[in-house]
């Protein structure tokens, strides 16, 4: 019964709307009320305060809501886990994915999918967005992974983790250790970066349109095909690129790169799964609902 009043509290605490929670709920407003005051009146505090015509969480409030979507989340493992025991999936699912998730993001999930699930065997193809897209869309794979920002009609799109673009140098590199730079400064800077049709640079470009820096205005010494050789590359010290925070999280902890902050720039963007639009099937929503419990979204 007290499941039920958390689910009530966290409906009201991410809508912020005593009415809307009750739509969401399929309950009267009564109803969510009553169940808000005997939560506040089990642990003796108030979770709501009044802020003019809305309404806002309290600290109380904030605490339980941490613990509450905790609580959720271990129900929807137990859940799964369980489903897992009597699910007996099997064949072949092809995935393709863009490099930096391809290297960096999915070897992790896929070995603990493999765990799981022994009887599915998973076929990755390393390529860049544009042609993960193109491979879903000739059904080459079944799934695809991409970090750009492209839109297809055909394809549904949903984001799975957030990642940083960020600016790296060499340890050798004399801004090494240097707090910021500026956007003017930048340009003056040798940079390397990765090849069209790369959704990383995809995302760098667009991210430098908005502050009206055109892509010729930049000192592109190099295009490279990959993350890790971008990273090699940098090593003669006197050149910077823009790499995933997840591709030098291990160079960045030895001390062998460092991030130049950009005044006033700051690159963030959304990994996507997608799929083609209406094609669910059963393998790739057996992969997808892992791929939801181990990313917590």
């Amino acid at each position: 019964m007290f499941d039920f009043k958390l689910q009530v509290f966290q409906s009201v605490a991410s809508r912020l709307s005593f009415s809307k929670a009750a739509e969401d709920l399929h309950i009267t407003q009564p109803a969510v009320t009553r169940h808000i005051r005997q939560i506040e009146a089990h642990f003796n505090q108030k979770l709501f305060k009044r802020k003019g015509n809305s309404i806002a969480l309290t600290e109380a409030g904030k605490l339980l809501l941490s613990h509450s979507k905790l609580i959720f989340q271990q129900y929807e493992k137990a859940a799964f886990d369980m489903n897992s025991l009597i699910d007996k999936s099997e064949g072949s699912l092809r995935i393709a994915a863009s490099t930096t998730i391809a290297q960096y993001i999915l070897p992790e999930v896929l070995a603990k999918f493999h765990q799981k699930f022994p009887k599915i065997k998973i076929h990755l193809l390393n390529m860049n967005t544009e042609e993960v897209e193109k491979s879903v869309m000739n059904n080459s794979v079944e799934l695809g992974f991409i970090e750009g920002q492209s839109k297809n009609r055909e394809l549904a799109y949903e984001a799975f983790l957030e990642d940083e673009i960020v600016l790296v140098v060499d340890k050798l590199h004399p801004l090494a250790k240097s707090n910021q730079i500026s956007v003017s400064a930048l340009k003056d800077i040798p940079l390397v970066l990765r090849e069209k049709g790369s959704g990383t640079r995809e995302v760098i470009l667009k991210a430098f349109e908005h502050l009206n820096v055109k892509a010729e205005a930049l000192n592109i010494e190099l295009e490279l095909g990959s993350s890790e050789s971008i990273k090699s590359y940098l090593s003669n010290g006197h050149i910077a690129s823009f790499l995933s925070i997840n591709t030098v999280l291990k160079e960045l902890k030895y001390g062998d790169f460092y991030i130049l902050d950009i005044e006033n720039l700051q690159i963030k963007r959304d990994f996507f799964f997608i799929q083609q639009q209406g094609h669910h099937s059963k393998l790739n929503s057996v992969f997808l609902k892992f791929l939801q419990h181990h990313y917590n979204f």
